[in-house]
């Protein structure tokens, strides 16, 4: 091998180690990939609604980094009219029982997205918000009476 080839290699491996994969995902798109754990106890022994929205919109991002969960299922169809779809925002829609196992989701994202937000319809009280890098795979661990958003490891 070349000494200019063996850099190349050399710089390229260096590069991937620097995260290139989410400044790719960043600039031209790609996948996000999702898992989810749902606990044996979760939601107090019932189903939980829970929707994953992408947001391609500064505003609509401050609008719902402030909106509880109870509120964006009772107001989603609304915001769904108002951001069209693809442009302000994607939203994906799951429903799983406690204890259910379930596939990674790999969910396209778009290059324009801004931010991203999970919503869990929890029984308890509480907001039942999570945001995160939509640039970044998460995991979603849905417990007894909340749930997590964390960048999948």
């Amino acid at each position: 091998m070349s000494g200019a080839v063996l850099a190349l290699c050399l710089a390229a491996s260096i590069v991937a180690g620097c995260g290139l994969g989410v400044r790719t995902r960043a600039l031209a798109g790609g996948k996000v990939r999702v898992q989810v754990y749902v606990a044996q106890n979760a939601n107090q022994n019932n189903p939980v609604a829970l929707d994953l929205v992408m947001i391609y919109d500064k505003n609509l991002l401050k609008e719902l980094s402030r909106m509880s969960a109870k509120d964006w299922f009772e107001r989603r169809d609304q915001i769904k009219r108002d951001y069209t779809e693809g442009q302000g925002l994607d939203a994906w829609e799951w429903e799983w029982v406690p204890g259910q196992s379930v596939a990674e989701q790999a969910l396209p994202l778009k290059p324009a997205a801004v931010g991203g937000v999970v919503f869990a319809n929890y029984f308890t009280p509480g907001v039942h918000r999570g945001r995160f890098d939509p640039h970044e795979s998460i995991a979603v661990n849905l417990l007894e009476t909340t749930f997590t958003v964390e960048p999948k490891k």
